[in-house]
């Protein structure tokens, strides 16, 4: 006789087990591949954020010029500007207005973005430079210093040039661009 405690036996047949074997190692197999392709997503993001990184930081040096070269009005000289404009033209100034407005808004809004990229980049490479000093490694302040001379300093160095300064192989140099630039993006573009 049995009892409520005792597990019933079920005789199952080897065609039954290599169905649920092969049903397991289907899901296995998706499960990985699952798997792969978050990593896989991740690296390619990160891959992305140096890339991006090192586009705004080659863009600095053009930006930083750009902007110095500029003039810069102050509001009243902007409206005195917009006011000697439409005098000028004095036919149809409304739809003159419209025109010569935007394109002065347009203008001093690429002109903000560009400084808040400097602001951005500026910030995020002083704070990159500040965690190499406190870290002690020379390794650290080198590549600082590489990417500095790569991407920041007023004369423009190649990477030949890095080499030579640095006292190190290009191949190092690119290695050391590429973790230094992998650090950066933390800062300039988050996680």
């Amino acid at each position: 006789m049995a009892t409520n405690n005792e597990i019933p036996m079920y005789a199952i047949t080897q065609e039954q087990i290599n169905q649920i074997a092969a049903i397991a190692g289907k899901e296995a197999v998706q499960t990985f591949r699952t798997e792969q392709a978050k990593v896989e997503k991740k690296r390619a993001r990160e891959e992305n954020k140096v890339k991006k990184t090192k586009k705004m930081l080659s863009s600095y040096r053009r930006i930083k010029t750009t902007l110095s070269d500029e003039v810069e009005f102050t509001e009243e000289e902007q409206i005195e500007l917009r006011w000697k404009f439409i005098q000028d033209l004095m036919g149809s100034t409304g739809e003159t207005v419209s025109k010569s407005e935007r394109v002065i808004q347009e203008g001093e809004k690429r002109r903000q973005e560009d400084l808040y990229c400097i602001y951005r980049i500026e910030k995020a490479t002083d704070m990159y430079r500040e965690e190499c000093e406190k870290s002690g490694s020379e390794e650290a302040k080198r590549r600082y210093r590489e990417l500095s001379m790569m991407y920041l300093e007023d004369k423009e160095y190649s990477v030949q040039e890095i080499s030579q300064v640095e006292k190190v192989s290009d191949k190092t140099v690119y290695k050391d661009l590429g973790i230094a630039c992998g650090i950066v993006a933390v800062y300039l573009l988050g996680i």
